[in-house]
């Protein structure tokens, strides 16, 4: 797989600017609803890949104290240009940071576990990181959401491509990154074979392989509120899943030997 260091640390300048485009900024908004349904009451947040911080802004703020792991050279950059009191910062890979078993009431990937080698392997690490009865919270692209934009914008030969080999590709000013794309089932599988129980998948922005993010975005800036209503009904519903554009799951490490609930 080509890394995606480079790739973000170019785009690591005007990443906050990056999720005001509309279309980010709504699945954005779609998962920060669903990640305040699970936080945890008191205990650390592991935030795996925190990029500039933005999610750590938001739980800093939320009370909890956040540790971050980032690998990006422009990411980290961005990171020190802030004093954030509650944030602890680990430089590295999530496929190779040491963390304590059980030591996190959290751990979240928000978009950047599907650039590890083996995404199974690191769902097993963020379940023994989290105590029992703490919460694994990820957020990656969707192989259905893509190979439906593909084929309505006319790119069979792409879509199928993706379809065969479940990768993708994120080009960004010259730079390129592969990446692992996800169905429910995969998702579901990997929280399942590391042992977390309660396990959810939702897809955010289901609208976006009908309409186009052209389309999609025209349907936000006319009327924000009414397009998020029904985006959150459809991701409501478990069975619209993989048509989202992102799919987030959310998994709970057991309290005990045979704990379900």
């Amino acid at each position: 797989m080509r890394p995606s260091q480079a790739l973000y640390s170019a785009l690591a300048p005007t990443y906050q600017e990056h999720f005001e485009v509309p279309h980010r900024r709504a699945y954005d908004t779609l998962a920060w609803e669903r990640v305040r349904r699970v936080l945890p009451g008191r205990g650390p947040i592991v935030d795996a890949g925190c990029g500039v911080g933005r999610w750590v802004e938001r739980l800093v703020g939320a009370g909890h104290t956040v540790i971050g792991i980032e690998q990006s050279p422009g990411m980290l950059a961005e990171l020190r240009r802030a004093d954030r009191p509650g944030f602890t910062l680990v430089e590295g890979s999530m496929e190779t940071a040491e963390l304590a078993e059980g030591s996190a009431a959290m751990v979240m990937a928000l978009g950047s576990l599907q650039y590890t080698a083996d995404p199974e392997a690191t769902v097993r690490r963020f379940a023994r990181w989290v105590r029992p009865g703490g919460r694994v919270v990820v957020l990656v692209d969707s192989l259905m959401g893509l190979v439906l934009e593909l084929l309505r914008d006319g790119r069979p030969t792409e879509a199928t491509e993706r379809l065969r080999t479940r990768m993708g590709v994120w080009r960004v000013d010259g730079q390129h990154a592969d990446m692992h794309l996800f169905d429910a089932a995969r998702l579901r599988r990997a929280f399942e074979d590391a042992g977390l129980t309660d396990v959810e998948v939702h897809g955010l922005l289901v609208t976006a392989a009908p309409l186009g993010v052209g389309r999609l975005t025209e349907e936000l800036q006319r009327d924000w509120d009414a397009h998020l209503a029904l985006e959150r009904e459809l991701l409501a519903d478990p069975a619209m899943a993989d048509a989202g554009k992102q799919l987030l799951a959310t998994g709970r490490r057991p309290t005990s030997d045979g704990d379900e609930g």
